[in-house]
Formats: structure tokens, C-alpha cells, sequence
């Protein structure tokens, strides 16, 4: 089956805002991405793998991991795959190192929603904002080191394309946010996210639209995000007229 069209241009678009590093360079199966600035993101410190030889394992590949960011200096390797059939081939072989593997799917908005959440105020704000409500939200997971925290909350200001922020507000303080990048006539909703008590209320999917609608109107044609393959969010997006165009993987190691 030939490849979505617009799959190559979110990839492209990934690789310029949400997985954007400040230094590209080659490296034997595709190109070492790094963001020196901030060493603990590993969504800015990753291999992309586009360029497998016949009979590369993922031992191969977690070896030019050890190589390559390890002379960086990196704490963790991360490698990202884009072609779907490499990353199920080579999944095995990452488990079987101990690596986890994330399986992403790409979504594209081409649909009108199945319904519209009705009486969600959303804002646009600004990052600060929004950053003490981001870094609790974050505290929750157990790779949320204050050292990652920093990292995450501060990535936007080395990154070259127009980022807004959209939320919700509970008597004046933010409870579902939202991220937009924009560049080139294409648009990423990304970072979505709901404080625990707020859940349930549509504001997710509020923020989500919302988003979407201010890409579309600055003048993106395509407007896309990407999920967990199996998590509840790619269901939720999917009935905001997210439609599928494409999947990934993405193996990481500490």
C-alpha cells in the first residue's frame, strides 16, 4: 500500500518542532539529532534510523547507540524508527536488550468532529502561564527528575517555529492545556494534557479543536499529531476527526 502523501510532511514537520534538535549530523543508518542545550529531553537526543542495510539488528543499532550518544555524553539512547515494518522487526530484538519500545501512530485531521464540546471557554496563554500547571502534571511520572522537568519546560526556546498554547481555566488557573507548533503552511497539536480533577469534562477535547481550528485559520492545510498507537488518546482523537496516516517506533534505553 503506498504511503499517505502527508505522511512525509508531518515526519518532516516532527523533525523541525516537536523532535527538533540544534544539531543534525549523519550517522552510518541515518542522521544523530541532538540538542546539546538540553541533554536529558530525549525527544531532542535520538538516532533516526532511515537508512537500514540488509540484516542490521537492533543490536547493531543499540551499538551505534552506545557510539554515538555516548560520546555525546548522553545518559539515556533513544533511536526512532519511521518505517512501521522495521520498528515490528526490530521491537523483539530491543525488548530483548531491555530497551522499551514505543509504538507511535500519526494522525491527521480530515473529518469534522463527532461532536463539539459544548460550553468550553478555551484561551490562548502563554507558556509561563501554564508551567507551574505543567511541572505538576509532569511530577507524577517517575522519569520526572527536576533535571527532565527543566528541560521539557524549556525546549520551546531552541526551537524554530511558532509554538501557541491554548487552555481551559478554572477560576484563573489553567486545567487542560494544549501545545500548537506552526511552520510552512502546517500545523502539530501536541502536549495535551487534563489535571486529574478536571478530567471528564471535554476540556481535552475543547483544547484539542480549539487548536486545530487556530491552525487551520493561520493558514495550515495539514494539521496533525501523533499518539500512543494503542492508548486511550488516539480513540479520543480519532472521534475529533483525526484519521490515521502513518505509525512509528521508537525504542529507548537508560
Amino acid at each position: 500500500m503506498a504511503a499517505d502523501p502527508d505522511l512525509a510532511r508531518a515526519f518532516d514537520f516532527v523533525l523541525r518542532a516537536d523532535m527538533a534538535g540544534t544539531r543534525v549530523e549523519p550517522f552510518p543508518a541515518g542522521l544523530s539529532v541532538r540538542m546539546p542545550e538540553r541533554p536529558l529531553r530525549q525527544d531532542s537526543n535520538y538516532l533516526l534510523a532511515s537508512h537500514l542495510r540488509d540484516g542490521v539488528g537492533a543490536e547493531d543499532l543499540a551499538a551505534e547507540a552506545d557510539r554515538v550518544q555516548g560520546a555525546a555524553g548522553l545518559a539515556h539512547r533513544c533511536v526512532m524508527l519511521r518505517d512501521p515494518a522495521a520498528g515490528e522487526r526490530l521491537a523483539p530484538g530491543f525488548e530483548a536488550l531491555g530497551w522499551t519500545v514505543h509504538r507511535g501512530v500519526v494522525m491527521a485531521q480530515r473529518r469534522p468532529p463527532e461532536r463539539q464540546p459544548a460550553g468550553v471557554r478555551v484561551e490562548r496563554t502563554d507558556g509561563a502561564a501554564l508551567r507551574a500547571a505543567r511541572e505538576e502534571d509532569m511530577r507524577q511520572y517517575p522519569w520526572a527528575t527536576p533535571g527532565v522537568i527543566r528541560d521539557l519546560l524549556t525546549v520551546r526556546e531552541l526551537v524554530p517555529v511558532e509554538t501557541r498554547w491554548y487552555a481551559v481555566f478554572e477560576e484563573g488557573r489553567p486545567v487542560s492545556w494544549t501545545e500548537l507548533y506552526l511552520d510552512g503552511g502546517v500545523g502539530q497539536v501536541e502536549a495535551v494534557a487534563t489535571a486529574p480533577p478536571f478530567r471528564r469534562r471535554g476540556y481535552a477535547s475543547a483544547v484539542v479543536l480549539h487548536a486545530a481550528a487556530e491552525a487551520r485559520r493561520a493558514g495550515a492545510g495539514l494539521v496533525f499529531l501523533c499518539a500512543e498507537a494503542d492508548g486511550r488518546p488516539a480513540a479520543l482523537y480519532a472521534r475529533l476527526g483525526f484519521d490515521e496516516i502513518g505509525r512509528f517506533a521508537k525504542s529507548l534505553s537508560r
